[in-house]
């Protein structure tokens, strides 16, 4: 009845499905380390450059040029070594020229190291032709973790393809289980913090910037402007092209001139040329436009402060940081004395020790708290709908500007509708969580085969809601398998006696119950891809309002060996 023979057979993965799998996992890492090496040599080069020599230099001349992607500025500049005149024109190492998105950034370059100023440079001791003005930022290090992501998921299709799939299940000690338990924990934890850094790194970055901007411009002074220029600027990809808004104006401020490029605070650019060819004509160049200018500083100036939709881009980071920061949390916590075993209530056992069962009540602790069903489903409703909003924001502005996308409106209704039942869902768990709560309590903490042991409940809250109360012993098999690159767990119940049916008040206020775990069956067991699960469930029926349902775990040893 409980052989798991045939079990193992089918978790071993086929050889052309480990092949599979491992072509596949290779082609994420593949790219991944791509990525990796491009960013990283990028990165070394920056640190190198804090190694050169500081070294006087003169700007000989300086230019912002219009380019299809933004606006570049070029700079060229003296500097003597050993007696010796150098001519150089990288403004940082490798880059002769600097793109900008915006034509104030290449301003503000330009009138840095204007023609005939004189500043410091960067000079290799070893080569002094090599020379840069600035050193490269060092924040570009930490992008490498976006494309690690793809590494260690291919790293772990790999892995369990021809490591974790098909093993025989085995025994290991205390001390064994203890240490891997540990490492894993540690794996999970690292896993998640890259979540979280990648998160709060594109947020800094990206997004938040343009959102404390556009909070902080209430006090901007409305100014009166002029359109210099007007384009819609194409950013050609390896697969795809998106557009942005390219707008430059020029305004007086405290009597001096000034020229910006910045349409709103949030950059960047997206697919749809339609809805960016209709800002742009709003805006043609010679036209008397308003801009809105910080009189802490000038230089800075927005056409269109509101940041609108694009406000919900800030969820994309955010539910990046949430799931990489309770995925820490949870990875990393240790139940108040938990050990490697642990009986219901998660408090330390051994499961050698003690030939005899413990006398004293237990409180059992559901599977998952009701505080962790809303957390849990807050956190994938806003992963899912903060991801799935970004294109139904491109979809409106389509809409909105008269150039609907049909069939981006017609894909995205499946996963719209996915991400209002997980909105639905969140409010499902709240209410749930306002119905009475039974609190489950065994006579003693140890069980075993053959073991009969009462158990008593008492309900906190309004029990005139509950129409019917169950409680169900029941006894459950899971085997974990592999089929190609894929895993499933097959879960079936092999014993079920119902402890209890209550709809009278009275007795669902309180009362006890016998749970008897039968002799010939078989108890608790955890191996890599099998296991035997005992659980006490419990299920109260509620009238126009959700259901309460938990499961409590027990732990069924084995029967002693004088039992024999």
């Amino acid at each position: 009845m409980f052989s798991f023979r045939k079990r193992r057979q089918q978790s071993s993965a086929s050889g052309s499905g480990k092949i599979g799998a491992t072509l596949f996992g290779m082609f994420f890492m593949g790219m991944g380390l791509l990525f990796v090496g491009l960013i990283l040599s990028r990165f070394i080069t920056n640190i190198e450059t804090r190694t050169w020599k500081k070294t006087p230099c003169t700007i000989t001349q300086s230019a912002v040029d219009t380019v299809s992607d933004g606006y570049a500025f070029t700079v060229e500049y003296t500097y003597a070594v050993n007696g010796k005149t150098y001519h150089g024109r990288r403004f940082q190492a490798g880059n002769d020229r600097i793109v900008k998105d915006s034509i104030t950034k290449a301003d503000a370059l330009a009138e840095k190291y204007a023609a005939g100023r004189r500043t410091l440079c960067f000079v290799n001791p070893d080569n002094p032709d090599r020379a840069a003005l600035e050193h490269g930022s060092l924040w570009i290090g930490l992008v490498a973790l976006f494309p690690m992501i793809f590494v260690v998921i291919g790293g772990g299709i790999i892995y369990g393809a021809w490591f974790a799939s098909g093993k025989t299940p085995k025994t290991r000690s205390l001390s064994q289980k203890a240490s891997q338990k540990k490492f894993g924990k540690k794996f999970q934890a690292g896993f998640f913090l890259i979540f979280f850094i990648a998160g709060a790194g594109f947020g800094y970055f990206f997004i938040f910037p343009a959102v404390i901007k556009s909070i902080n411009s209430d006090h901007w002074i409305k100014t009166p402007c002029m359109i210099h220029s007007s384009r819609v600027r194409t950013h050609d990809g390896s697969d795809s092209t998106t557009y942005s808004v390219d707008i430059v104006y020029e305004y007086s401020f405290g009597g001096n001139a000034y020229r910006s490029g910045q349409y709103k605070f949030m950059g960047g650019s997206s697919s749809g040329y339609q809805g960016k060819a209709a800002v742009v004509r709003q805006y043609p160049a010679g036209k008397a436009a308003v801009c809105y200018v910080n009189p802490d500083n000038p230089a800075q100036a927005v056409l269109k402060r509101e940041l609108g939709a694009e406000a919900f881009l800030a969820l994309i980071p955010i539910v990046f940081m949430i799931v990489g920061l309770f995925g820490v949390i949870f990875s990393l916590r240790n139940p108040k004395g938990s050990r490697t075993v642990t009986n219901l209530a998660g408090k330390p056992i051994s499961v050698d020790a003690g030939a005899h069962s413990r006398p004293g009540p237990l409180v059992l602790k559901p599977k998952t708290s009701r505080a962790g069903k809303i957390i849990a489903s807050i956190a994938i409703s806003l992963f899912w709908n903060g991801i799935v909003s970004v294109f139904v924001y491109q979809a409106w502005q389509g809409w909105r500007t008269g150039h609907p996308d049909y069939f981006l409106m017609v894909f995205l209704i499946p996963f719209v509708a996915i991400g209002l039942v997980m909105i639905g869902s969140i409010f499902y768990f709240i209410l749930a969580a306002f119905n009475p709560r039974p609190v489950i309590v065994l006579s003693k903490t140890t069980l075993r085969l053959g073991d009969s042991v009462p158990v008593n409940w008492a309900t906190k809250g309004d029990v005139y809601k509950i129409q019917n109360f169950k409680l169900n012993l029941v006894g459950e098999e899971s085997a974990t398998y592999r089929r190609g690159t894929k895993t499933y767990t097959d879960r079936n119940p092999f014993y079920e006696k119902p402890l209890v049916i209550s709809h009278t008040p009275e007795s669902i206020r309180r009362g006890e119950a016998m749970v008897q775990i039968p002799a010939e069956s078989m108890h608790s067991f955890k191996s890599d891809n099998n296991a035997i699960t005992w659980k006490i469930t419990m299920h109260c029926d509620v009238p126009r309002w959700p259901d309460a349902k938990d499961d409590f775990e027990i732990i069924v040893h084995p029967l002693m060996i004088e039992d024999f």
